[in-house]
């Protein structure tokens, strides 16, 4: 699916393409439409610059136990013996 957003639109608000998208995927992630992983994805950002954009507008960072247990299973991997 493709949604288009004018260049009209970009400039009545202010905001370039990726300024746009980063508000959009901040607004779904605190709907709880997505988490933070698939919005931070959508943006095409790092989960970490994606929580930097959370903390510069006041948004409080949630972790919940999912997340956390994706994480840690990701560095257990990267440190497991062959």
């Amino acid at each position: 699916m493709s949604v288009i957003i004018t260049d009209n639109i970009l400039r009545q608000a202010n905001m370039t393409e990726s300024e746009f998208k980063l508000e959009l995927g901040l607004f779904l992630f605190v709907r709880g439409i997505l988490s933070m992983g698939k919005a931070s994805e959508f943006v095409e950002i790092s989960q970490f610059e994606f929580q930097k954009a959370m903390n510069e507008r006041g948004i409080p960072v949630s972790y919940d136990e999912e997340e956390f247990d994706k994480d840690f299973e990701k560095v257990m991997e990267k440190y497991r013996k062959p």
